[in-house]
């Protein structure tokens, strides 16, 4: 598979784990956004493996958001994955939100989701924006009362168990037809420490185990694999023999792209970018469609370190130890790079830089 994010308009939030460069950002004009999806078809046409693209970071925030929704149906090559993950404030702060919720409704996108990071104060602390916990709620019941499915993610932290009556109470509120249960990984990004305080360990999801319950979660499965994606089990995993180059050289089975609101498009996810393939608008389709097919897979974060800077696994697991081994990053990658993080290994990513043209 092969994904192409389309970044039409900065993120209302800035959240501390946020692995996609969240935050403010220019509005891809809409001239350009309906121009770059004609573009992306007629690459996708010439690629041997199924393409989708996505509108992000927080595309109701876009004042054109309508006319992008419309270019993004039906497209004939590529298709328009609908994440439907949003903050809630780019649509809630509009005068014209019904039109615009409409709008989806009408394109076949029928479903959205909210996340949330625990209580109130806790939510707004997280996503660093006064407010965003009650908007994020009025979003999920405006959504709801005109007929759209609600999904909600928990995103869980170690303040979960001290909260998890409040959580449970908005639950009841918004009384979501999905709920996610999501432990954030940790990426070689300037947001992978900034999180770290809000961390959840294993003890942690395992004091939750009889509230997932009532959640309708296999809490025995969750635990076991928050075992699995903790510091201890890793240290474990690498002494057992577990070869770390190996693990970096994986094939990932699925590539990310970006296209930025300068309409550049790039090899990587927003955040992790490796090297810029051109201008959208300019470049050819079928020559841009033949150096994305002789990319490497990227789907992994780890995909993108260079392998030849990886220090000797027993630095690594000394590294590990010096961690709370509790501790859940999310995917056993993800704590190979929290390790790395912590011996100050440059964490150089193949290509070129994303401010290189």
């Amino acid at each position: 598979m092969i994904n192409f994010d389309l970044l039409v308009a900065g993120c209302d939030t800035r959240c501390k784990h946020c692995y996609v460069n969240g935050g403010p950002l220019p509005r891809m004009k809409v001239d350009d956004a309906v121009l770059c999806i004609e573009r992306l078809d007629a690459i996708a046409a010439n690629l041997p493996d199924e393409a989708y693209f996505t509108l992000d970071h927080e595309p109701m925030g876009h004042p054109d958001v309508g006319r992008i929704i419309g270019a993004a149906a039906g497209k004939k090559h590529i298709r328009h994955h609908h994440h439907g993950m949003t903050t809630g404030v780019g649509l809630m702060r509009r005068d014209d939100r019904e039109v615009v919720l409409d709008r989806y409704l009408s394109a076949g996108f029928g479903s959205f989701g909210v996340t949330i990071h625990g209580g109130e104060a806790l939510h707004d602390e997280i996503v660093r924006r006064k407010g965003a916990f009650s908007t994020s709620v009025a979003f999920g019941e405006f959504v709801k009362a005109r007929g759209a499915e609600l999904e909600v993610s928990l995103m869980v932290n170690r303040f979960f168990p001290q909260q998890r009556e409040e959580i449970s109470a908005t639950l009841d509120r918004l009384k979501p037809d999905c709920i996610y249960i999501a432990l954030p990984i940790f990426t070689p990004h300037k947001n992978g420490m900034d999180y770290e305080p809000y961390r959840a360990s294993v003890r942690d999801v395992e004091t939750l185990g009889e509230w997932f319950r009532t959640l309708g979660k296999d809490d025995a499965e969750l635990i076991e694999r928050a075992r699995e994606s903790s510091v201890g089990f890793a240290v474990q995993t690498l002494q057992n023999g577990w070869d770390l180059f190996t693990l970096f050289s994986e094939p990932q089975g699925e590539k990310y792209l970006t296209v930025h609101p300068d309409c550049h498009l790039y090899m990587g996810n927003s955040g992790a970018e490796t090297k810029c393939l051109g201008d959208l608008r300019l470049i050819d389709p079928e020559a841009t469609a033949a150096r994305i097919s002789e990319a490497p897979d990227n789907r992994d974060y780890g995909a993108f370190y260079d392998t030849s800077m990886l220090p000797e696994t027993e630095r690594v697991i000394d590294a590990l130890k010096g961690l709370p081994q509790e501790t859940v990053y999310g995917d056993c990658p993800s704590v190979i790079c929290r390790g790395l993080a912590a011996l100050n290994i440059p964490t150089r990513i193949l290509g070129y830089s994303s401010k290189q043209r």
